[in-house]
């Protein structure tokens, strides 16, 4: 009984015993499929499940990031509204100057031309006439601290040191030459933005000797011809604690001829402060 039952433990073939235990591990190693849906199935939900995971997370996101965003758009609801920027149209003939970056704006004349080399902050010439241009000097900002045109004194005033400055400007080393400075009119003015201005019209003439070797005084003053007679119209003006000075040139008889637009240039000239924001 004992050898029978020997015999049949050791008849088991070492192929039987491998396809045995490799089929019990088979049993271990892969579960059971889930019940209601097929294997395919479950790999199909996966990916879906992934989806709404990334969609709620995101939706989680909006949700935390919200407030910030109102509190963004409050913020730039408070913030003061800036008018939008009017179209201006010059009148027939003229053109319109905008100096954005230091504040400023005129007509000039159609025709008349730029000039970048004069050391000026805007220079514009009369190409068929030397003797009539415009330009545009602005104070430093360090260096000038006027709360308005009035710190200049009275229009008057500002006239005396423009007819100085302008005989000091035109001086001449020439033998026989003699500059004279006039001031032929200065007012205040509002201008249609609301901001004071000083007109000051000048007229200076330059006079020379034909007799530049004379010996005598008299001699000198006997070959003595107007070399040119010129109006000087200036504009002052202050903004943002800087001086504004517009100068317009021309002849006298053309000034005469032809006051109303040269005085329309002038005016048109506005000067405004410049935010550093």
């Amino acid at each position: 009984m004992k050898a029978s039952t020997v015999i049949a433990f050791g008849s088991s073939s070492p192929a039987v015993l491998r396809q045995q235990r490799c089929v019990r591990v088979a049993a271990v190693a892969s579960p059971p499929p889930p019940r209601g849906r097929t294997a395919v199935q479950a790999c199909q939900q996966q990916p879906q499940e992934q989806q709404q995971g990334r969609q709620l997370a995101a939706s989680r996101r909006s949700v935390l990031a919200l407030p910030a965003s109102l509190a963004a758009a409050a913020a730039l609801a408070a913030l003061p509204a800036r008018p939008a920027a009017a179209l201006v149209i010059p009148p027939a003939g003229f053109r319109y100057h905008e100096d954005k970056l230091d504040g400023y704006s005129f007509f000039y004349p159609e025709d008349w031309q730029p000039v970048t080399t004069s050391g000026n902050d805007v220079f514009y010439r009369n190409p068929f006439n030397v003797e009539e241009n415009l330009f545009v000097n602005v104070s430093s900002p360090s260096s000038s601290k006027y709360a308005s045109v009035g710190d200049l004194g009275s229009p008057s005033g500002a006239a005396a040191r423009i007819q100085q400055q302008y005989l000091e400007e035109f001086m001449s080393t020439r033998l026989g030459v003699k500059r004279t400075a006039e001031v032929v009119s200065a007012e205040e003015r509002t201008g249609k933005d609301g901001q004071l201005y000083y007109d000051v019209l000048t007229r200076v003439r330059s006079y020379a000797s034909r007799n530049q070797l004379a010996v005598t005084q008299a001699e000198i003053e006997e070959g003595v011809v107007l070399e040119w007679d010129r109006i000087y119209l200036t504009v002052l003006g202050v903004a943002g604690k800087r001086l504004y000075e517009f100068r317009l040139q021309a002849a006298t008889a053309a000034f005469e001829k032809d006051s109303d637009r040269l005085l329309r240039i002038a005016r048109s000239f506005q000067c405004r402060e410049v935010s550093t924001a």
